[in-house]
């Protein structure tokens, strides 16, 4: 059939996964660069990995799920596409949902590199993880064993013996109830954690800002959650074949993705910028005037030793407030506690100077002299 003109609704929701699908490659191209660069490249990031490889092997799926008339009427569909859609989205739903739980998970294991130095933060966390992880793969597998001969699911001239088709769909609810809270939790979760922390408060402010970016996935699995009575079946066929609780379904998942690599990156970003920063003020030494060069040298020309240093000090200072790893600065304000500031500690510095002058009399020897 001739899909692009008959399906524009398949079609639309086709491309906008590619979009997605292909931002998140180029996030976690990146967050795997980023996690070598600092020699930081965990199971997290094995995980996330793998999300990602489940996730782009449900958008083929998908694909072929629409170049078989997903989007339009499945009742009008000839019976070989119906069971085609139907058998494509039993294999791509049960995709996506375990990504969704590994992405989740991924995001829990990196926090847990950089909070997990106290036990309730760790218990919470794993809590959390395991439930939801829980949740998803009960919800991807069950219905698949609903069946006694899983063909069921798609032709309907199968005969086998079935479950209750309610308490999958039940559980379906409770599975993204879950989600829907641990989202919430793990935004609102470093918030809570980042905010007594001694650090700087534009630091504080980045920092929740990139690791509280899930909250938008909340929104998604919320939506997703509404949708849930519309997943297409042998008994549920749907006049527009859950479009939207597919599409929904999707978007939660890519922006886990995203929203759990962008904070990975951060570093690279900064320290490419800063490169960049760098060259420039490079080029505007070699363009300044005659005159400058003279502020603050030696008679030889050249700018006291002391002087540089408290300037090679101060720029590597800023520097390392911008481009340090999120676990750098929290590693270091959690081994030094409250006397850290930005992740170093605090240094009082007193410089002590002994003048001796041969031309004044000494203590011992004054009224000595005529």
């Amino acid at each position: 059939m001739g899909s692009s003109i008959t399906n524009p609704s398949g079609l639309a929701l086709e491309r906008g996964m590619w979009a997605a699908v292909a931002v998140a490659t180029v996030i976690i191209i990146l967050r795997i660069v980023a996690k070598i660069k600092i020699h930081h490249f965990r199971f997290d990031d094995v995980l996330m990995v793998i999300a990602w490889a489940l996730t782009l092997a449900s958008t083929v799926v998908l694909t072929l799920s629409v170049q078989n008339g997903f989007g339009t009427n499945l009742e009008t569909l000839p019976l070989h596409n119906t069971k085609q859609v139907l058998k494509y989205i039993a294999i791509q739903v049960p995709l996506v949902t375990i990504s969704t739980g590994l992405a989740r998970s991924s995001f829990v294991l990196y926090l847990l590199g950089i909070l997990g130095g106290k036990k309730k933060y760790s218990i919470a966390l794993w809590f959390a993880m395991l439930l939801q992880l829980s949740a998803n793969i009960v919800s991807a597998v069950l219905p698949l064993c609903i069946c006694r001969n899983v063909r069921a699911l798609w032709d309907p001239t199968v005969k086998t013996t079935c479950g209750s088709s309610v308490a999958v769909v039940r559980f379906s609810y409770f599975s993204s109830s879950v989600n829907t809270a641990t989202d919430l939790f793990l935004a609102v979760f470093p918030t809570i954690i980042f905010w007594s922390l001694n650090l700087k408060m534009r630091i504080k402010i980045s920092l929740i800002m990139l690791l509280s970016l899930g909250i938008v996935a909340m929104v998604a699995s919320i939506i997703k959650t509404t949708q849930l009575d519309e997943v297409p079946s042998i008994t549920n066929l749907g006049a527009g074949g859950a479009v939207g609780l597919i599409r929904w379904g999707y978007s939660e998942n890519l922006i886990i993705i995203i929203t759990s690599s962008v904070p990975c990156i951060r570093p690279l970003l900064i320290s490419s910028v800063r490169k960049l920063s760098s060259a420039a003020r490079s080029r505007s030494y070699e363009l300044s005037g005659p005159f400058s060069a003279n502020k603050g040298t030696t008679k030889n020309g050249t700018a006291p030793t002391r002087l540089r240093e408290q300037e090679h000090e101060h720029q590597s200072s800023d520097n390392r407030d911008d481009c340090d790893s999120i676990e750098q600065i929290l590693k270091d304000s959690y081994r030094t506690g409250s006397t850290m500031e930005s992740g170093r500690g605090i240094k009082k510095q007193v410089e002590i100077s002994v003048v001796s002058n041969s031309n004044q009399p000494r203590w011992g020897d004054r009224g000595s002299r005529p």
